[in-house]
């Protein structure tokens, strides 16, 4: 037997001694279980009671989202995440309790060697934010200190539509930063509008104290500055590229927290204010046949759907409203 035919004999018997199971396989159909855990049980009777509050939400997830509620592939694992910060409490704007509903796919899968087990450290997921003023927008302006005008200050997308009474969809154009804003339609506005003036000088004060540099620099340019561009909406980006501020539109806009819309007659455990990451048709994708070709893609490269995409997909976006909590009754 020459060389080259015993190798190629070599390699098939190894290829036929090859386990049936040479890869993972996720076991799509198995049914699971679902379950609710509050991580912030232990700090308190107050955050029993926002667990209590955001359960119910985490519950009403499970019954009305399709794949939630087959639970097929996974056992669903939604747990109530705290999150601190002794400088956001402080905040005159911030109200109640905060947190991070996370619903955790914890799949079902046969690994290299057949053997059935369950993916639970890190597994794919599907989050939002409850009550948290730092979410549902472009992220803070992350400019001056403790107790500055700029600490309240963050960047907004636009708005691309209201999709009902109580929720709004927010995107940057290349349809990758979206979200839901989930609120009350009675109470006032959540975002207000920032002049100019009120950036500028938030600045001017800031770096006059601070950055003796930058003051000499961006002070200058302020006064250059019509009334009219000072007492316009202000926008996020500037020529000189350190001011970084202007009233012509350009650039994404810079707003606060309304420290109003919140009901302060309810408990710092109720349910005010919801957002959630969010693209119409998944990130990056622009209509249906997008959609598609995605969810198609990410099934044939992973073994296993997006869950996380299909459960945006199939929000019910006309019912989000009512997790949001009007009165003590709620």
């Amino acid at each position: 037997m020459s060389l080259n035919k015993s190798l190629l004999f070599t390699a098939c018997y190894c290829a036929l001694l090859t386990p049936l199971f040479s890869q993972v396989v996720y076991l799509t159909e198995k049914q699971g279980s679902y379950s609710f855990r509050n991580n912030t049980a232990s700090e308190g009777r107050e955050y029993l009671k926002f667990g209590n509050n955001v359960k119910t939400v985490a519950d009403y997830f499970h019954q009305n989202i399709p794949v939630m509620k087959a639970n097929k592939g996974f056992d669903l694992s939604a747990t109530l995440f705290g999150i601190g910060g002794e400088t956001y409490t402080n905040q005159q704007s911030n109200y109640g309790l905060r947190g991070e509903l996370t619903f955790d796919f914890q799949l079902f899968l046969k690994d290299e060697k057949g053997e059935e087990k369950k993916w639970t450290v890190e597994p794919p997921h599907f989050e939002f934010y409850i009550n948290d003023t730092e979410a549902g927008h472009g992220g803070m302006l992350n400019e001056g200190n403790e107790g500055s005008f700029l600490k309240k200050l963050f960047l907004v997308f636009p708005m691309v539509k209201e999709l009902s009474a109580g929720v709004r969809y927010y995107d940057c154009a290349p349809r990758t930063c979206g979200s839901l804003v989930v609120f009350n339609p009675d109470r006032p506005n959540y975002w207000l509008t920032v002049t100019v003036r009120e950036v500028v000088d938030a600045k001017l004060k800031y770096y006059k104290e601070t950055d003796k540099s930058v003051y000499n620099f961006i002070k200058p340019l302020v006064d250059n500055m019509g009334e009219d561009e000072l007492n316009a909406p202000a926008y996020n980006t500037s020529d000189d590229g350190i001011l970084q501020v202007n009233g012509k539109g350009i650039g994404l806009q810079i707003m606060r927290f309304n420290p109003e819309y919140w009901n302060r007659n309810l408990p710092s455990s109720a349910v005010q204010f919801v957002s959630i990451i969010y693209s119409e048709y998944g990130q990056g994708n622009f209509n249906v046949d997008d959609q598609k070709k995605d969810e198609a893609e990410y099934l044939k490269n992973n073994g296993h759907p997006n869950y996380a995409a299909l459960v945006k997909k199939m929000l019910t976006i006309k019912e989000l409203p009512t997790l949001i909590q009007k009165s003590t009754k709620d």
